[in-house]
């Protein structure tokens, strides 16, 4: 279980149903990536859905995490 720090609500829970985030990186000229900012689309039923910011940090450490342990992949 993830706790976003803005809102402190579980953003990535081990039994969730799949997110959408949106996240708009910059690529410097030394090759490091920055993450400027990230938003989750939150489907709440069929009619309804939002788009909230969550914390950046939340979702660097959890790609961080996805990374090191084998599950992510990139298409």
């Amino acid at each position: 279980m993830i706790l976003d720090m803005n809102t402190s609500q579980e953003l990535f829970a081990e039994n969730a149903r799949p997110k959408t985030v949106y996240a708009k990186f910059t690529r410097s000229a030394n090759g490091d990536y920055v993450m400027e900012r990230a938003r989750v689309l939150d489907v709440a039923n069929q009619y309804s859905r939002s788009i909230r910011q969550v914390n950046k940090r939340t979702v660097t450490r959890e790609l961080r995490n996805a990374a090191e342990n084998g599950q992510l992949f990139v298409a």
